[in-house]
């Protein structure tokens, strides 16, 4: 009998890449969460075989239908949706708690490193994450942590949306990272991974994963794009990540931390264990020429 996995955010990039993958094994079924079944994403899961529920990180009480009679769990609070780091470790907490207490077997949460002890100010994206990941460690939930990184797709969306062209038709790219190396990593494709943690959980109960592809300056990433999506050149931007934090928007101070944080050296993330767990892992340069038609369409 296939084991029920319930994936929180399965119309999004981690969750959806993670529904992508437990597809692909019979010994799964996917249980796919959102707060609005009859959206159109919703439907297009449905057609992929996965049964959709409704359910809401904000309510405990939604929780215990969702998860019953489930497996496992991969689990994502979204940040970003409401920039209020008190309400995403809540509702992480509640997606503990409520495993606990349908006696969830496996629970693998998209957790991430403690960053106001290291660097002195918070980046609250992530200390949220991370104290989630501190309370479910602390639960008794079998649990795994899957630490992403910065995503390919970033390139995609945020990246191309903030990027400028210069008075000689380059883009650039501001990405603060002063010249240090960054962990980069498909958010769909990782979904490969957590799907292998899932059907050999042993050696990952109770560990913090790091995920990644790559590990690349911006300007390496550059001459990357330089060399695939010519005649269209790319270079990056010398903005500091103090700087970056001043822009007038409201996560620049949130992202602006975070890449001071990157740049200590100190993210574990391991390329050797993904591609252990994925061997079909992409490095950034196979990511670039997998989607080179819709960078080109991007960039314009």
């Amino acid at each position: 009998m296939a084991k029920v996995i319930v994936v929180f955010g399965a119309t999004g990039l981690q969750g959806g890449g993670v529904v992508t993958a437990l597809l692909k094994n019979k010994n799964f079924e996917v249980r796919g969460v959102t707060r609005n079944a009859k959206s159109d994403k919703a439907k297009a899961l449905e057609t992929q075989g996965v049964k959709v529920v409704e359910g809401n990180l904000d309510d405990p009480k939604s929780l215990s239908n969702v998860l019953s009679g489930c497996y496992g769990v991969f689990g994502v609070t979204n940040f970003w949706e409401h920039m209020d780091a008190n309400k995403d470790i809540q509702q992480g907490k509640n997606l503990v708690d409520a495993c606990k207490a349908a006696g969830v077997k496996h629970l693998i949460f998209s957790g991430l490193e403690e960053v106001k002890g290291k660097l002195g100010k918070p980046c609250h994206h992530f200390d949220a994450r991370a104290e989630i990941e501190k309370y479910m460690f602390a639960s008794g939930v079998p649990s795994t942590s899957a630490r992403y990184c910065f995503y390919f797709e970033k390139f995609l969306d945020f990246v191309k949306e903030s990027a400028q062209k210069d008075d000689k038709g380059s883009f650039v790219i501001g990405i603060p990272m002063e010249g240090k190396p960054l962990y980069l990593g498909s958010a769909t494709g990782s979904g490969n991974a957590v799907a292998a943690m899932f059907a050999s959980p042993g050696p990952y109960i109770g560990k913090a994963v790091g995920l990644a592809g790559d590990l690349k300056t911006v300007d390496e990433c550059m001459d990357i794009f330089n060399k695939h999506l010519a005649p269209k050149t790319f270079k990056a931007s010398e903005i500091t990540a103090e700087q970056f934090s001043q822009f007038p928007f409201p996560a620049a101070a949130d992202l602006g931390a975070m890449c001071q944080f990157l740049q200590l050296g100190v993210m574990e993330r391991d390329l050797e264990l993904t591609k252990q767990l994925d061997p079909s892992t992409l490095n950034f340069e196979d990511w670039v020429k997998a989607n080179k038609d819709a960078l080109n369409a991007a960039y314009q």
